[in-house]
């Protein structure tokens, strides 16, 4: 079931089952859709099939990416049983979703507010995670944004405020294996820039926010529809930033622009056995029991006067989200002050 909210100028759309936002677009005559994203059943890993399959822009919660033997057996999905289920509608007004789901697997509940500002093409989000179990637990909390064609392609720029990093391919030799964004390298050991990678390289790489801002943020440009798409959100809430890139025949065809709790994209005994910290930043997060964990994020479009050379900062500011393009100039968007 998919449920739609809009203003005067964008629209998105949140399916029920699983939970994924599966369209944010301006509603212009071009109504382009950055998270047109979607496997089929087919597609999904073998402990998932019963579910949803991966759309636009689902949430991993429990857990990043494959969980133990133990659990898959225990019917665990790949990416936590929260993406994977149905969730129930709460409540909903003009601009307004609440929506809830909970995992018996995992044994988390979630519960997400989404709320289109009245005018500008600005989303917030606040999704408070309580842990019903009576016993903590590890677990980490990563947003997956996945960009898909049309809006994906060769000239689809990438800008982020990520600083360190290392590919997660190589995750025991982090210490022979970090980068600074975005330069890193494929396989080969050649030179890619992540911004807009040329080279066939089907990867995930982790990096680090900007320690010094208070915001962490990432963009995706298309100068072929001139249309900028990102996320803007706490850093202290999700302090690490990860880039899926999935090539086939030569061609771009996913970008994830993910960010969340996790460092390495592994079970936790395989990420207590390798590294709890990485770069200052711990590797997953804590909740005990009985505890809820509240995190914001706003998701935005814009449409800019003139082509966009690059994506220089992102800022949470008062009731504003202040972008910086093209070295100086700054798009504001307004951010209402119940969404902050």
């Amino acid at each position: 079931m998919e449920i739609s909210k809009r203003n005067e100028t964008a629209a998105f759309t949140v399916d029920l089952l699983g939970g994924a936002i599966t369209n944010f677009h301006l509603r212009d005559s071009d109504r382009i859709n950055p998270l047109s994203f979607a496997f089929s059943k087919d597609q999904m890993p073998d402990n998932n099939k019963a579910g949803a399959p991966y759309r636009g822009h689902f949430l991993c919660l429990g857990r990043w990416g494959l969980p133990s033997a133990g659990e898959i057996k225990a019917g665990v999905p790949n990416h936590g049983q929260i993406a994977n289920i149905l969730w129930q509608q709460k409540d909903a007004g003009e601009l307004v979703l609440t929506m809830e789901a909970t995992s018996t697997l995992e044994g988390l509940h979630v519960e997400r507010s989404m709320q289109l500002d009245q005018n500008d093409p600005v989303v917030a989000v606040k999704e408070t995670v309580s842990n019903v179990n009576p016993l903590g637990r590890l677990y980490n909390m990563v947003q997956h944004p996945t960009l898909a064609a049309p809006f994906l392609n060769a000239s689809t720029i990438i800008s982020s405020n990520a600083t360190t990093g290392f590919d997660q391919a190589r995750y025991k030799q982090v210490a022979e294996n970090t980068f600074t964004w975005p330069n890193v390298k494929d396989e080969k050991g050649d030179f890619i820039d992540l911004r807009k990678p040329a080279g066939k390289y089907n990867s995930v790489f982790s990096f680090v926010a900007d320690k010094n801002a208070e915001t962490g943020w990432i963009s995706a440009y298309s100068p072929e529809f001139n249309l900028l798409f990102g996320y803007a959100w706490k850093r202290s809430d999700y302090p690490w930033i990860h880039l899926w890139q999935h090539w086939e025949d030569d061609a771009i065809k996913y970008r994830g622009i993910e960010f969340g709790t996790a460092g390495i994209h592994q079970p936790f005994a395989e990420i207590l056995n390798t590294s709890t910290q990485l770069f200052g930043e711990r590797t997953f997060a804590y909740i005990d029991a009985g505890e809820s964990v509240s995190k914001k994020y706003f998701s935005f479009l814009y449409k800019p006067g003139k082509k966009v050379t690059g994506v220089n900062d992102i800022r949470i500011e008062n009731e504003y989200i202040n972008i910086v393009i093209n070295q100086d100039e700054t798009i504001r968007l307004h951010i209402s002050s119940d969404q902050l």
